[in-house]
């Protein structure tokens, strides 16, 4: 049995139901009430978990346990809704919990989902998983410092907690991750703001020199990654998970046009080199060792992460209202 935790939240409700298709035993856990209403009405085993509490994890199976897909966090995006503890307690101790679960269970292997907060301010353009750590955040309004601080607290704990011989510990490091029911749809971002006008076929505006590249993966590339580390016996510390492409604002807005708008009416591009562009650091994920080592590429460009995101709206297999 694999424990997935955050499996209310967006890459989690992927999560499950990719290992499920892969073969797993699934334990889904949350802290979400619509999450386990989904969970039991697909007759999925679920779990209530704050990764915070210490107390909830007593209520979390003692024996039969293969691993834990930790993908519970506060995210940055939501910034405005939680304080600096919340981030501490959740990203970071939340994560010790994790660990200390597994070690006192004899649970032998986590696979953990990171962002790239840790290399957020690194002067290239291609990251390795050798790349020294140069990370910043903003200060004053919207501070990050929080978010960005408990994230690599959390991977600082899976790393020693790996290179102890405590766990089989797998880091996979996401760059921007693509797809329906994302917690940045309830913020309006420049990407949904894409595709609504691409299916009204209403101008799209590029600003600036649009020369920023960005390296983006489909949310089903990212769990396909984590069943193969669950498969893998010797995959141990960081991977870099990405597209190991750079796309400009531009190569984005042409492949949601030609997924969204209608065939007979695309949605015209409008270049403002007037308006700065919002973008202002490239960088691309060398994803070379994931292939060696997971035996995992992406399988999806990114039209075709488009156009899958597109049949998966129109299914709405998936709901976008939990705060």
């Amino acid at each position: 049995m694999v424990i997935v935790t955050g499996a209310a939240g967006f890459i989690g409700r992927y999560l499950v139901d990719q290992l499920v298709k892969d073969g797993f035993g699934v334990l889904a856990t949350a802290r979400s009430q619509a999450g386990e209403q989904y969970y039991r009405k697909l007759g999925i085993p679920f779990a209530w978990l704050d990764i915070a509490r210490e107390e909830d994890f007593d209520s979390l199976p003692k024996r039969g346990v293969e691993g834990v897909a930790h993908i519970a966090a506060l995210l940055s995006i939501d910034i405005a809704r939680h304080t600096p503890k919340d981030y501490l307690l959740t990203n970071a101790l939340g994560t010790y919990n994790v660990l200390e679960y597994c070690r006192k269970n004899n649970v032998r292997k986590i696979v953990y989902t990171m962002t790239h907060s840790d290399v957020n301010r690194a002067k290239e353009l291609v990251i390795t998983e050798e790349t020294p750590r140069q990370f910043g955040a903003t200060i004053g309004l919207g501070n990050t410092v929080p978010f960005i601080v408990s994230k690599i607290a959390a991977s600082t704990f899976i790393e020693v907690y790996g290179k102890d011989g405590l766990i089989q510990a797998i880091m996979l490091r996401l760059p921007g991750v693509r797809g329906y029911g994302s917690r940045d749809t309830h913020y309006n971002t420049v990407f949904h703001q894409f595709i609504q006008k691409a299916m009204r076929s209403e101008a799209i505006e590029i600003w600036g020199e649009h020369k920023t590249v960005r390296d983006l993966i489909y949310v089903k590339d990212v769990t396909a990654a984590i069943s193969k580390a669950f498969k893998s016996g010797k995959a141990h510390g960081l991977y870099n998970i990405g597209s190991g492409r750079g796309m400009t604002i531009e190569d984005e807005a042409r492949a949601i046009v030609k997924a969204f708008s209608p065939p007979h009416n695309p949605s015209p591009l409008i270049y403002r080199p007037d308006i700065e562009e919002v973008r202002k650091r490239s960088y691309i994920w060398d994803i070379s060792k994931a292939k060696r080592e997971l035996g995992w590429e992406p399988r999806y460009s990114y039209y075709e992460a488009m156009t899958d995101y597109k049949t998966e709206m129109e299914l709405g297999r998936f709901w976008t209202k939990e705060p």
